[in-house]
């Protein structure tokens, strides 16, 4: 009998502590409710709206800032492209002033009169025709401008716009250079061009040639890398200016 009773006694205090075991687990559960006040309330939602405008301020911000990482990488390749462009035409605009060394392809004439190299002192012809004069050089280099010659040189000299080309008794002046027979003439373009157009029937040098019975003579050559030095020669305008 007192067996049955502590068995009993045991379930009933085993169903007691599992009672209170599964309420303790059930409260730990259970999420705490917070009642507010309307004034509370109104805090709170003010804070809220706050911070979701803040969100959203901070949103358009990172737009805009990507934004403007995208323009402006744009806007350095331009910069980058046009400083590329300004220094081709400049590097162009130097070359045709006869600012630096160029090279390229083109033909070389090697012109000479009856009066043959300067030997130091003035010889004489009773044939004109026979000598080489300033309108001479000034013909055959306008022959070579019309074959497309990019740029041209006279015994060493370069022939720029305002180069000036005249006689001076057995001298011919260059940019107010003394230079005499033979003469050099190097000319940059196509070789080929250059070549046919300069040794065309009724050319200037072939004329020089018949004028003088032969005493004139040249020699014209292609040259796949012809080399002309930098001018000292400085364009001054005095007249024009821009608009």
């Amino acid at each position: 009998m007192k067996n049955n009773e502590a068995s009993i006694f045991i379930f009933i205090a085993s169903i007691f502590i599992g009672i209170l075991i599964s309420s303790s687990i059930t409260f730990g559960n259970t999420k705490k409710t917070v009642y507010l006040n309307s004034k509370q309330y109104q805090d709170v939602y003010r804070e809220r709206s706050k911070l979701i405008s803040d969100i959203n301020d901070l949103r358009e911000q990172y737009f805009d800032s990507k934004q403007k990482i995208i323009d402006f990488s744009k806007t350095t390749n331009d910069i980058s492209e046009t400083n590329t462009q300004m220094q081709d035409e400049l590097k162009l605009y130097r070359m045709a002033l006869g600012k630096v060394d160029i090279e390229g392809e083109g033909v070389e004439i090697i012109l000479n009169d009856s009066g043959g190299e300067f030997t130091g002192t003035v010889k004489s012809s009773n044939n004109v025709g026979e000598m080489l004069h300033d309108y001479d050089i000034r013909y055959v280099l306008n022959a070579l401008k019309s074959a497309g010659a990019e740029a041209i040189s006279v015994n060493g000299q370069r022939v720029l716009s305002n180069s000036e080309i005249y006689c001076n008794a057995e001298f011919i002046l260059i940019n107010g250079i003394k230079t005499g027979a033979p003469f050099n003439i190097k000319a940059i373009g196509d070789e080929d061009k250059l070549k046919s157009y300069m040794l065309a029937d009724g050319s200037y040098l072939k004329f020089l040639e018949m004028r003088s019975n032969g005493n004139i003579k040249f020699k014209l050559s292609t040259n796949s890398d012809v080399k002309m030095f930098s001018s000292n020669n400085n364009i001054k305008y005095k007249n024009m200016s821009a608009k």
